[in-house]
């Protein structure tokens, strides 16, 4: 008897019947397989379990991947090994794929064409010198060794490409059955060529009447414009199924790209709380990858148990950070950014603030440093780490890593989530294939090369587990039945997607390899194969089918999908969504009375009515700083600076100050801004105090300058510095320039006192501070203040809130020469630039005098306890100020009422 070619996209009850008990069903997917309520079996395990029976297995891709780049590298000989093998070996797949024998093929052809149809030869016969075939020539292979005929049923190949058909042919006894959509449409071209190829090797053709009343079969039907096969009707509309109570076909428009999901899942849980089993719901999406990490954070919000089984890279999972980390730690000789965040990893430890005190203080760099710390604090014996810098075997290096992972205990440490559990184990096992790749000993630079290949090609389910809504892409589905279907994205450029050029092999040169025989797809043939999946995407409805599409993703505008103009159908507004979530509840209950069982929504009202009032165009309340508790400060001493930051901004001083919110001190990798000038502040010092001593001397001399900057290094330089090596000669040469500048000590001048301390009572405020310099001259005092840059630094506010009136140089006048020496003279003051090697000049005059109003509105915010967010008009005050993320200083100041605030609303606090 003949083989049967069913044309028809499912198969009836009937239609089993062609099998006997003895018959195997093979089905595309295990949802196929479902449809059906037969075990999964498909044309792959088939083919590999026949391969096995003959002694051959395919090549994992780990492994593939090594013999590529060896035969790459041996024909090709590239610049990037790796990029270039990364970039070639699909298209040398779709090769192999595309022919059974590539030594057939001869023509004229770009070099590039040449160079790849040679590796992929050259390939193809390294791994078959093991015993091995590339999974793109499984079925190629697999009919060279003779298959067995069977009985088979085939269902949910609807695109079956040129291999597989020859396996089909290969592997069907007589009685056998396939089942192919392929209608008379310019749609089914390719299909159609697969079944004449079919009955050419002698199957037989039994023709089933498409359902229409079924919504399936219906909507595919006016997909692609088909009329009833033989007949002479109008094609089928859309409008005439929604005459069909059963079921219901919906197109959504939404806003956004979040909007979109939150609708589809809120319609989604409301099925389920009407009692729908979750198995006979489906989300669709042909990008999964774009919708499904989003889709998945909201599911958990909105308690929907939803399943997304798309492969995703290990890297991206916690155990996958956390490895990349390790390496890179390991390879940068343990720095101590990425070192700190290697160790509170929650898959390493779980440090207490005792262990964050101590690296702060102590910013370890090295091994060393880090080992006594991960001992001392967090139990952890780091001692293996320290021995990679040697040889070993593959196998060696992989019972190495064995060791590192109970040491840190990550088997039990990634149980606590199932897809950390499943990535563990992918690891443990992808590890094994490392252990097989040779038995010459391998550099850690070597293997680290393998280990990070391999973490490149392990993949781990997305959202793994059982039951539960399924997320799959549109071919995921085919065979498949569900009642209720929701296709996201359905715009233009997402479904369908679009057709993108090889870069390696183009369009130009697939035609020219068509012609010798090789069944590479088309533009056009790809084209219509996203539409064929469409197509079957439609028949897995038998319910209720929603489809749905954002208006914005990622701030750009998208338009609507051509194939839902196909279906005829127009988007309209969503349902009203309704609330799905805790969150959303408390979201919508902030700004309506009304209370529920909800412990966090009294504080949330209360945090969004602060947040309401601060965004405001209210004078500040207490959340902006006014406190209105008055500051008793005549014991508070002063310092510059801190009357400087009061004057430009007074919440800057009220957070540092009042509220102690500073930020912790930490040791940094290279020279704060602060460190130079004490350094430079340091060593001037030293130089100048030597020549107080010894007046002969030249200050220019560099042997001295060189003793002195020694000296002053040791004091402030961390010894650790990585970059003070390379940066030493720069601040040595900077000094050196300084030194030898007329103006830095001009001729005539003593220096008199150096790093002078103060103290005393300046505009009814008690001060204190430090001179850097102190001259004698002809003229009287002169008091000096080293800076590091070249223009003057920002004093406090005017009048019209620019940063113009200076406090430092007039506390010195007024209040440090007077205290330090009440008998003599001041003739000056003023800043010197170290690196301008220059007098900084001072403010105008008629600026200068409203320093005495400027400070009675700081001794005001003191008085009133009125610290506003208030910088000055160039923000100044917020360039280095630690405070931004507490102030939230930005186009809001500009609502703000200056004067004093009124009494704030009431918040229930």
């Amino acid at each position: 008897m003949a083989n049967f070619i069913q044309v028809g996209p499912y198969p009836e009850p009937q239609a089993l019947r062609l099998l006997d008990d003895s018959g195997t069903v093979i089905t595309a997917s295990r949802l196929a397989a479902r449809a059906l309520g037969v075990p999964h079996q498909s044309l792959s395990s088939l083919a590999s379990k026949h391969l096995a029976q003959q002694g051959w297995a395919i090549a994992s891709t780990l492994k593939a991947q090594s013999i590529f780049r060896q035969v790459l590298q041996e024909t090709v000989q590239p610049a990037d090994l790796l990029g270039t093998a990364n970039a070639w070996l699909p298209t040398v797949r779709s090769l192999l794929q595309s022919s059974p024998n590539l030594g057939n093929v001869s023509g004229t052809f770009s070099e590039r064409t040449h160079q790849l149809l040679h590796v992929a030869q050259a390939f193809q016969q390294a791994l078959h010198g093991e015993n091995l075939v590339d999974l793109s020539e499984l079925y190629w292979r697999a009919i060279e060794h003779f298959p067995e005929p069977q009985k088979v049923l085939i269902y949910g190949y609807f695109q079956p490409r040129l291999d597989e058909l020859a396996w089909m042919n290969a592997i069907a006894a007589s009685d056998s059955a396939l089942f192919l959509p392929a209608p008379d449409a310019p749609l089914f071209q390719d299909v159609q060529r697969s079944v004449e190829w079919l009955v050419e090797q002698g199957w037989e053709v039994v023709a089933e009447a498409i359902d229409t009343e079924a919504i399936g079969g219906h909507l595919s039907q006016v997909f692609i414009g088909n009329r009833s096969r033989g007949s002479e009707d109008a094609p089928l509309k859309l409008t005439h199924s929604t005459q069909n109570p059963s079921f219901s076909v919906k197109a959504h428009r939404y806003s956004t790209f979040e909007a979109e999901m939150r609708g589809t899942l809120a319609q989604v849980k409301a099925l389920l709380n009407a009692g729908t089993p979750a198995r006979d719901i489906a989300i669709i999406a042909r990008d999964e990858v774009a919708y499904g990490p989003q889709l998945i954070d909201i599911a958990w919000e909105y308690g929907v148990p939803l399943r997304a089984l798309y492969d995703t890279p290990l890297l991206s999972t916690r155990l996958g950070s956390w490895l990349k980390l390790l390496i890179e730690v390991m390879d940068t000789g343990w720095p101590f950014e990425a070192t700190a965040k290697l160790l509170s990893h929650p898959l390493c430890s779980n440090p207490d603030k005792n262990f964050w005190a101590t690296v702060r203080v102590e910013h370890p760099v090295g091994f060393a440093a880090w080992q006594a710390i991960a001992q001392e604090h967090l139990d952890l014996d780091l001692t293996a780490l320290a021995s990679i810098k040697r040889d070993r075997k593959p196998d060696t290096w992989v019972n190495w890593w064995y060791d590192l992972f109970r040491t840190f205990d990550l088997r039990k440490r990634c149980a606590r989530w199932s897809r950390e559990s499943i990535a563990f184990n992918n690891l443990y096992r992808g590890l094994v294939e490392l252990a097989k790749l040779g038995e010459e000993p391998k550099s850690w630079a070597d293997f680290r090369q393998e280990l990070i290949d391999l973490l490149q090609v392990l993949t781990v389910p997305a959202q793994p587990g059982r039951g539960g809504v399924e997320l799959h892409k549109p071919t995921s589905v085919v065979g498949a039945q569900y009642d209720h279907l929701f296709v996201l994205g359905m715009a233009e450029g997402g479904l369908p997607a679009t057709i993108s050029n090889d870069p390696v092999l183009d369009f130009f040169e697939r035609q020219q390899l068509q012609r010798q025989g090789l069944a590479l797809p088309t533009a056009a043939a790809m084209a219509r194969r996203e539409a064929l999946s469409f197509y079957a995407l439609l028949q897995t409805a038998t319910g209720n089918l929603t489809f749905s599409y954002a208006e914005l993703k990622d701030r750009q505008e998208q338009l609507l999908s051509p194939y839902l103009k196909q279906l005829d159908l127009k988007p309209g507004e969503p349902p009203m969504r309704a609330i799905a979530s805790p969150e959303e509840l408390r979201r919508a209950s902030l700004r309506h009375s009304g209370d529920h069982e909800d412990t966090v929504l009294p504080y949330a009202r209360h945090a969004f009515t602060v947040e309401q009032y601060r965004e405001s165009s209210a004078a500040p309340n207490e959340y902006d700083g006014i406190v209105g508790m008055p500051l008793d400060y005549t014991d508070r001493v002063f310092s510059a600076s801190q009357l400087r930051n009061l004057g430009q901004c007074p919440f800057k001083w009220f957070a540092d100050k009042l509220l102690k919110l500073g930020p912790t001190e930490e040791v940094d990798e290279d020279l704060s801004p602060s460190q130079i000038g004490q350094l430079y502040h340091k060593v001037l010092e030293l130089v100048l105090a030597a020549k107080q001593q010894q007046p002969e001397l030249d200050i220019t001399d560099a042997q001295l300058l060189e003793e002195k900057f020694a000296i002053a290094e040791r004091q402030i330089i961390p010894a650790d510095l990585p970059s003070w090596s390379l940066r030493r000669s720069e601040h040595l040469r900077c000094l050196t320039l300084a030194l030898a500048d007329p103006n830095f000590l001009p001729e005539g001048t003593e220096p008199l006192q150096l790093e002078g301390n103060f103290s005393g009572e300046w505009h009814g405020l008690k001060v204190r501070g430090q001179v850097d310099r102190i001259d004698r001259t002809e003229h009287g005092l002169v008091l000096i203040d080293y800076k590091t840059g070249k223009s003057r630094p920002p004093g406090i506010k005017d009048i019209n809130g620019r940063v113009e009136i200076d406090v430092q140089l007039a506390l010195y006048e007024e209040a440090a020469g007077p205290d330090l020496f009440p008998d003599e003279p001041i003739a000056n003051a003023y800043y010197y630039s170290i690196r301008g090697r220059k007098q900084i000049s001072k403010p105008k005059p008629n600026i200068q005098a409203q320093l005495p109003d400027a400070l009675d509105r700081c001794k005001a915010h003191l008085d009133q306890g009125h610290y506003p967010v208030q910088p000055d008009n160039g923000r100044s005050a917020c360039t280095y100020c630690d405070f931004d993320a507490l102030c939230r200083q930005g186009d809001r100041l500009s609502r703000k009422n200056p004067h004093p605030p009124t009494p704030s609303p009431t918040t229930g606090y």
